[in-house]
């Protein structure tokens, strides 16, 4: 399919009345751009994640697109072209399988757009933009009108801006523009207005933003038939299995390496005899003299320190912030270390043991002072599984020449993830 943006189809506002006939209007341009947003998000730290689009569906609702929103801790709407910014409280509502979310914003709007029934014909629909202070018109062919599973949508043959609005030629909304993907082309459609009704009827009391990461509609496969996991490197690959007594951190890297989160991301940390770090959503494309490690998936995990689990050579353990950034000790969603570790004397143990007001079990004591690790962290990361393979891979990365903050000289980054199947 040729995607063609229709420039011709633009037309700046006049002051002219709009000429109507004797058809019954719904609206005008004018009316419907003011209940029109543009929605900023960002991660705990408010640094900016994306820009996109929304419109309010009631005086203090906007809809927009969920898997725009999925991943934000924050977000802040603005009207078209202004930089006048209000918070988002949280979400009201959502629905997987129509990609929807409402979120409730500390903004009242009397200019919300309603929901209206369609009109018999649909042959065009149009979106707004007003990128300063003209107000414009985009406007596309409709190509069809099909209903798939529970829904319906009007296929476009320009491709319109994600999560704006789509009007009818009488102006009455005419629903939500989603992206389409259809093996390598995408394309615009519309979800009619109708299916935003009915979350507007079920709402609940705003939840955080946050929670709606973990939300997925994709059936992941069963940690029982997952016997490990292959990290493949530029420098080599090495294979891991996790632990059963840690289900939230072992289900949770079953879907990520699933989703492909993983995917050319950096070892961005090295610290040789001690461990090597990735997992920072913040290197995939990161410059040389970037800051990083400091994002996840959008969320963190509650700390799990289990008995009999510790920090010996070749154990993964999930990264956390420090206590300054991160006051409830969670540790981070996605990041994780593999400890490559030293041999540690009896009596650094003992006085690791006095520092720390802890005690090692012989277990821990045979390991660390014969094929060692890094005791100094047990208790405060949550272990959460081994390496079975591949080990002298994790030696060689961690030998690297670094620079800057522990970052290797020359980039290291996970090709893929394999998930190894009983």
């Amino acid at each position: 399919m040729v995607l063609v943006m229709l420039i011709s189809g633009c037309e700046q506002k006049t002051n002219k009345t709009e000429n109507s006939g004797s058809k019954v209007l719904r609206g005008t341009f004018q009316s419907n751009i003011k209940g029109m947003v543009e929605i900023h998000t960002a991660d705990a730290y408010i640094r900016p994640i994306s820009k996109g689009f929304g419109f309010f569906v009631d005086k203090e609702i906007v809809v927009t697109n969920l898997d725009f929103i999925q991943g934000a801790y924050r977000a802040k709407i603005a009207a078209p072209g202004t930089t006048q910014y209000y918070e988002v409280e949280g979400y009201t509502n959502y629905n997987l399988h129509l990609n929807l979310v409402l979120l409730k914003v500390k903004r009242r709007n009397n200019n919300f757009l309603k929901i209206v029934d369609a009109p018999q014909n649909t042959d065009t629909l149009y979106t707004l933009l007003r990128p300063k202070r003209d107000l414009f018109v985009s406007r596309s062919t409709v190509l069809n009108h099909q209903t798939i599973d529970s829904s319906s949508y009007f296929s476009l043959r320009s491709e319109l801006e994600h999560g704006k609005p789509a009007f009818y030629s009488d102006h009455g909304l005419a629903g939500i523009i989603q992206q389409q993907t259809d093996s390598d082309s995408t394309s615009s459609r519309v979800l009619e207005s109708k299916w935003i009704a009915g979350l507007i009827q079920q709402q609940h009391k705003p939840k955080p933003l946050i929670s709606l990461s973990t939300k997925s509609a994709k059936v992941y496969i069963t940690h029982k038939k997952v016997s490990g996991f292959r990290i493949n490197t530029n420098m080599g690959s090495f294979a891991i299995r996790l632990f059963d007594e840690t289900p939230k951190y072992r289900d949770n890297f079953i879907k990520l390496v699933s989703d492909n989160f993983y995917d050319s991301l950096l070892v961005h940390r090295i610290i040789k005899d001690f461990l090597i770090q990735t997992g920072g959503a913040d290197t995939r494309h990161a410059g040389r003299d970037d800051v990083v490690g400091w994002q996840g998936p959008g969320y963190s995990i509650p700390m799990n320190v289990v008995p009999g689990l510790f920090h010996r050579r070749g154990a993964i353990s999930a990264s956390k912030l420090p206590s300054e950034r991160n006051p409830r000790n969670f540790s981070d969603g996605s990041q994780f270390f593999v400890v490559c570790g030293r041999i540690f004397t009896d009596k650094e143990l003992s006085d690791l043991e006095k520092e720390k007001n802890m005690k090692f079990t012989p277990q821990q004591r045979n390991f660390y002072t014969t094929i060692g690790g890094a005791p100094y962290l047990d208790g405060d990361y949550t272990v959460f599984g081994e390496v079975i393979s591949g080990m002298e891979v994790v030696d060689k990365i961690a030998g690297l020449k670094v620079y800057n903050v522990d970052q290797p000289e020359i980039d290291v980054r996970i090709r893929n993830i394999e998930i190894l199947k009983k």
